[in-house]
Parts: structure tokens; sequence; C-alpha cells
């Protein structure tokens, strides 16, 4: 068996179905031997960055790990963006790929890949010997599953083709070596300790994260809140995991950047927050402003975590989640502590009226005001269909207006890189497999991968593809402008968008109406397969962060 038969046979013994690729001279042996194994589904790909990226949004989408396949050499080097920012997005990917031959390095596609790709924090495992080969796929599984990051596979061109004794059939799978994560339980002080802090408190807030939503807190972490007449609040990645049901009157939205100002005001009143599987970054708690009066709580399963203002928490619990939460939850009942907290009809009323932004703009013909255009997206998408928002000024918008809770929402700000997320939703839609998904970029970031609409249309997934489209770079331009630059200089003509869309064979509709926000989406929903919207929006509309950020406006 070749190395290259024997890493195959690999790859399926770890339940690979998926692949996400484009074919090169260094993975095309490896890919022609995967093509005609029962149950796998090839998506090629038009960029190895994009091909990254939709394994990064089916790996989302399943709870699995994705699997992607590029050559060597450019192939690497085009895809870095993109393994960057799943690296950071913490999504477990293993990529097969290939290297030039040992001390040949006057071929010109050499290139030291060990320490270009470690250097964005992927993981890097190289088959040196023939006998390697099984042993390096296990450990690339491994280490995708149990550190929660990509990484690359590297066989070399000589290697791969060289004979191996492999186990084929008898090949144990990295899951032999990994089973599930222990449930660590917390200190007694330390939940004594957060049990004081709780019962000395009026007024607190629930906090879920990602940390959350992995550990299975979610329902624990809403009896708790409950007890307490808490406000809930999540993370940006945790949005619309938290606070459904009979705690949605008091359910805060996204604690931070994107709170509003009335939760702003309600969170200054607070004296504690319970952080779950947060890592309160400098976003979640507006750099230590957000509870200026309250103590922190902050459960997390690592050793430790410096919050986002530089500062440990008043109370930091290494513990399981659903396991502290619960026994701290247990210990309140055993005392008979349930105060009424926030849980009043003046605040139940103060929530209800929150969420709209009284701030008026002229809005330039055959355009849109974003923020009624976000508004009518959510009304007309129902709540079971998944989304997954970009990054830049536009993001803001659908992140603060879309307010139903999805089962899937996917952010690809791990390096606040434009460009992102149209892949990322490739993957997700292809998973879903026939379900409607929903991506939402602006026009610069929709244009760093167009090309990708062949791809989406050959994988025949139903995606519904929203550009916000200003025809600028919407940050550089409000960014220039509050310095007193000149703006224009990142206004960009953008094509037409929904011609482009037909031009690769996939639906487009232009809306520069309200009525034609709304007729787009559900043209998407009665037809078949994927459609791009070209949504004219106004770039004079300034989102609620930036005018924080840029112009310290109180809203």
């Amino acid at each position: 068996m070749k190395v290259y038969e024997a890493i195959a046979n690999a790859f399926v013994k770890e339940g690979t179905t998926t692949i996400f690729g484009l074919l090169g001279d260094g993975n095309m042996n490896w890919a022609a031997v995967m093509s005609k194994m029962p149950g796998i589904k090839n998506i090629d790909a038009r960029d190895e960055g994009a091909a990254l990226t939709m394994a990064e949004g089916w790996a989302r989408a399943t709870g699995k790990i994705g699997i992607c396949s590029v050559t060597h050499g450019p192939g690497i080097t085009r895809m870095m963006t993109s393994l960057v920012s799943v690296t950071r997005c913490q999504i477990p990917v293993v990529i097969c790929t290939s290297a030039t031959e040992l001390n040949n390095d006057l071929i010109n596609q050499a290139i030291d890949q060990r320490r270009l790709v470690t250097a964005t924090g992927a993981g890097y495992v190289e088959v040196l010997k023939p006998g390697y080969a099984e042993s390096a796929v296990r450990l690339a599984f491994h280490m995708a599953r149990t550190e929660l990051r990509p990484v690359v596979l590297a066989v070399p061109m000589d290697v791969q083709k060289m004979e191996c004794d492999a186990d084929g059939a008898d090949y144990e799978p990295s899951t032999t070596l990994y089973n599930g994560q222990q449930k660590i339980r917390p200190a007694v002080d330390r939940l004594n300790k957060a049990v004081d802090i709780i019962r000395a408190s009026k007024k607190c807030v629930v906090i879920a994260g990602r940390g959350a939503i992995k550990s299975g807190a979610l329902d624990a972490a809403a009896k708790l809140a409950k007890r307490l007449g808490a406000l809930t609040a999540t993370t940006l990645v945790a949005k619309g995991s938290f606070g459904h049901g009979d705690d949605s009157e008091f359910h805060a939205g996204i604690a931070g950047m994107f709170s509003t100002r009335t939760v702003m005001q309600l969170f200054e009143e607070a004296d504690c927050a319970i952080a779950i599987g947060a890592s309160l970054n400098p976003h979640t708690i507006e750099g230590g402003y957000l509870f200026p009066q309250g103590k922190i709580i902050h459960i997390d399963a690592e050793p430790g975590v410096v919050m986002g203002n530089g500062r440990v928490a008043d109370c930091y619990i290494q513990g399981d989640a659903a396991v502290t939460v619960q026994m701290i939850d247990d210990l309140l009942a055993q005392a008979n502590f349930s105060p009424a907290g926030y849980r009043t009809a003046a605040v139940k009323k103060l929530l209800a009226a929150a969420d709209r932004d009284p701030a008026e703009y002229e809005i330039e013909a055959g355009t849109v005001d974003p923020r009624e255009a976000c508004r009518i997206v959510d009304e007309h998408l129902p709540a079971e269909i998944g989304v997954a928002i970009g990054v830049g000024h536009s993001f803001a918008f659908p992140v603060m207006i879309m307010k139903k809770p999805r089962p899937l929402q996917i952010f690809s700000n791990g390096f606040g890189s434009i460009g992102q997320t149209f892949a990322t939703a490739i993957g997700a839609a292809v998973a879903l497999n026939g379900k409607p998904f929903v991506a939402i970029e602006g026009d610069g970031g929709a244009m760093q991968n167009i090309q990708e609409l062949d791809t989406l249309r050959r994988s025949g997934a139903k995606l519904l593809f929203i550009i916000m489209n200003d025809e600028t770079l919407g940050a550089e331009y409000h960014k220039l402008k509050a310095a007193k630059l000149e703006p224009a200089l990142a206004n960009v003509e953008s094509p037409d968008f929904a011609a482009v869309a037909r031009g690769f064979g996939v639906r487009g509709v232009t809306a520069r109406t309200l009525d034609e926000v709304a007729a787009g989406v559900d043209e998407f929903l009665q037809g078949d397969g994927p459609l791009v919207m070209d949504m004219r929006i106004s770039r004079n509309v300034l989102n609620i962060t930036y005018r924080r950020m840029l112009y310290g406006e109180d809203v």
C-alpha cells in the first residue's frame, strides 16, 4: 500500500464524509483515492482559503472535524488569512496537504511550511517516513479535536508515493485516544465564596459564552438566572443560545459593545455578574466599564482566565460549567435565596422598548436604511433558519437588530478579517443538506471571495447571500470621516452583484427599497437553490458601536 493510500484509508476510518479543497499536484494522489471511497462528498472550491473556511463552516454546523485538502507551497500560502481566522475561532479542521521533497530547496514551490503554519497558531504534523503515515493521521485528528484548532497534515511528495506497511482495516481512529472532556468539579471553597457574593447581591446578570454551550450548561444557567431574578445575556459568539421561553422578557441580548443603552444602564445597577464559559474579553465587558459596581464570578474549565481589563474576577472557579452552575444553584436553593432582582414589570417594559435606534439619517435615493432592512430580514426569515454574519461596519446592524433566536449563528470575527463569511456559510449550507441558511456580508468582503459563487452553484446548497452594499469600505469610510480626513478615499464602486450572480448561474436580485428586501427573502424561501441579494444600503447611517467608539456618543 502506498503512503497516500494508507492516509486516505485512515481519513475514512476517522469518519470523513465531506472534503472541501482545491486540487493540485501535491494532493491529487490522495484525492484520487478519496474520490473512489463510498459516501465521500467532494466540494471543489476556487480558492484555498475559501476551501478552508468552507470546512470551518461545515464543522460549525455539524459539530464534527472539518476536512480540507490543498496542495503545498502556494496552496498553503493562499490560505494563511483563513488559517489564522479558523484558529482564533477555535474550530477543529484537518488540512491534508503535501510538501516539497527534503533537501530539494531548488524547487520553486519550496517554503518552510512548518514555520508559516505554526506562526498562525495552527498545528502542523509532517510524515517524514512511510511507517508514520497512519500515526500522523491519528495525531492530526486528535490534536484538532482536543486542542480545538486546525491542524495541517503534510506528506512530502516523495514520501507519499513510497510503500508502507499499513494496518488498513485494523486502523484505530483518534477517538480511541479521547473519551470526551472530563467534567471538572469545582473546589468547595470557591463555590462557597461565589455563593457568599451572590447572597450579598440584589441585582445579578448571568452571561453565557461559548463554553456554556459546549458544556451543556444553558438549562442550568437559565434556572439559576430565574432563581436570582437575574437579567440574562450572552457573548457575541453565543448570541441566540440563551434567554428563550419564559426568560425571553428579561434577556438583555449581547453583553458589551453590542448592548443597547438601556441595557448598559441596567448593567450599571448590577452588583454581581456571573460569567459562564465566557472569556470576558474587552468587547464583552467594555474594557471593564460595563459592570462598574458589580463583583464578577467567572466560571470556566481553564485553570485561570485574565479578563479583558487585565484583571482576574473577584471569584474565579475552575470547573465544568454545567456542573458548577448546578452546584451553585443547589446551594442557593438550600439557603432559600430567591430575590426579585431585575425581574419586575418596570424592567420588562424597558427591555421591550430597548432595541429601537432613534437616530435619524438622510437615506440616499435608491438605498435603504440598513437598520430597517435587517429588521425586515429577521421578520421574514423563520426562526429555524441560521445565519452567518461577517465583520466590518455593516455587521453591527444584523448583530444588534436581528433578534430571533436561531439554531446556528456563525460570526467570522476571530481575526477581524473581511471576506471570510461567504465561504464559511457555503460550508455550513452544504452540511445542512438542503435546509436554508443565510450569509450577510458587506460589499468589500463579498468581493474577496466572489468566485465562490461558482462553488455555491455546483454545491446546490440553499444559501441566501445578502450583500449589504454601500459601495464603500464602511469601516474605513466612517473612521476617515471621524478623523476629519477624506472619507471618499474608501468609496469603491460595486458591480451589479445580482448580474454577477446570474453570470455564475445563481439567482440574483437587487433590493433598493424595503419592499424589495422583503420580496427577495420570500423569493429565496419559495425557490430552489441559492440566491444573491444585492441590498443597496445608505452609507450615511452610522451603527451604534461606531458612534460610541468614534464620537463618544452615549447611545
